[in-house]
């Protein structure tokens, strides 16, 4: 009888250890499926991303001869840059004066008449 648990008890060990391969085979095979899947996703990613590109690039060459000239800058950004010009050349030309001629003192004025009481 002794002998008879013993077989069974080494028949049971077996088919576990085997059915333990088998599910870790099976596991293998899924993660193959899933990492193929992932690799078709990846790559029709890239394809949708290459054709956006493309697409920009054919809407920039369509731009006036203005703004190819300019090199992406805006009407508002030269005209913020046409006044920093501006500026710059008002403020040197307010120092050189400054520098040139010292600023004459105010005359006094009278004091005013009190008023009679």
């Amino acid at each position: 009888m002794q002998k008879l648990i013993v077989v069974a008890f080494a028949a049971l060990c077996l088919i576990g250890t085997s059915s333990l391969a088998l599910a870790e085979e099976a596991m293998k095979g899924e993660m193959g499926n899933m990492k193929d899947e992932m690799k078709a996703e990846n790559d029709a990613m890239k394809g949708d991303t290459k054709v956006n590109k493309e697409e920009m690039k054919g809407k920039t060459k369509g731009k006036s001869k203005e703004q190819g000239k300019a090199k992406g800058k805006t009407k508002d950004q030269k005209k913020t840059k046409g006044k920093s010009k501006e500026h710059k050349e008002k403020t040197k030309t307010h120092k050189d004066t400054a520098k040139a001629a010292p600023a004459a003192p105010a005359p006094m004025s009278a004091p005013a008449p009190a008023a009679a009481p």
